[in-house]
């Protein structure tokens, strides 16, 4: 294979690109890196950028070095900037991929790989997005802009889809900036608040027809224990969403004919 030869791996994925089949991109540009590593061409670091760039937009877990044709391109300074961003991609480190893409603008001169880096950028926003709001149930979108450092209108785009991809149910306040998440998570913390209601209930009454009673101090550590955090994240009062803690249930009530921690 000549030097003057014309690149085939960025066309022949164009064609699998157009059918949203970057498994066969890979299997393409692996193929053309080992001929051109194999014919000792230098056109063998650009088609192993392009191996990289597939194996973001694939969403494999599987490190495009660790294969032994690979490996020994590892710490290639040519290729170090695509390392870091597979390396950061695969460990869904949003602020480190984000940071080598801005530091490593040069990797954007490659037309391919400017075309299609932004699939990779928005699958890498959309899993921190959901990794982010996975303990909440109303947050605000600029709290979810200013963690990720992308844009509100982004924000609401990200989850957009996430809404439209059934992915997450949620309805967006565009007015308020507010996001309530809805569903099985409702349910799953109104069933133990129930449960926990009705043991008690059933508690007092066996305590009431019983005509023994506890001291205060052990009833309170009783409640404590049993409440646990029942009510899930919402936002605070500056808009920031946050994680309610267990309800306080250290309130004294009074009960008639009750002395010194005992029944009369």
């Amino acid at each position: 294979m000549s030097e003057g030869e014309q690149l085939p791996g960025p066309s022949g994925a164009i064609a699998h690109k157009n059918a949203e089949n970057w498994k066969e991109a890979q299997s393409d540009f692996f193929e053309s890196f080992r001929n051109y590593d194999e014919a000792g061409s230098l056109h063998r670091i650009q088609v192993l950028k392009y191996l990289v760039l597939t194996t973001m937009l694939m969403k494999s877990d599987i490190n495009p070095f660790d294969s032994q044709e690979t490996k020994p391109y590892k710490t290639d300074s040519r290729i170090s900037a695509m390392t870091d961003l597979v390396d950061a991609y695969q460990r869904n480190d949003i602020h480190k991929y984000e940071a080598i893409l801005r530091d490593n603008q040069d990797v954007l001169a490659d037309p391919f790989i400017a075309e299609n880096i932004d699939e990779v950028s928005r699958n890498m926003r959309t899993k921190a997005v959901l990794k982010l709001i996975a303990p909440y149930t109303r947050f605000t979108l600029a709290f979810i802009a200013k963690k990720i450092n992308i844009s509100v209108p982004e924000v609401q785009d990200i989850l957009g889809f996430l809404i439209m991809d059934k992915k997450l149910n949620a309805k967006i306040n565009q007015e308020s900036g507010t996001v309530l998440v809805e569903g099985r998570s409702d349910s799953d913390r109104i069933k133990p608040m129930q449960e926990w209601t009705s043991a008690v209930g059933t508690l007092w009454t066996s305590i009431l027809n019983d005509g023994e009673g506890f001291r205060a101090d052990e009833r309170d550590q009783l409640m404590s224990t049993s409440m646990g955090p029942l009510m899930g994240p919402s936002m605070n009062g500056h808009g920031m969403a946050t994680r309610s803690g267990t309800v306080d249930p250290r309130r004294k009530i009074p009960l008639k004919g009750h002395r010194g921690g005992r029944f009369a």
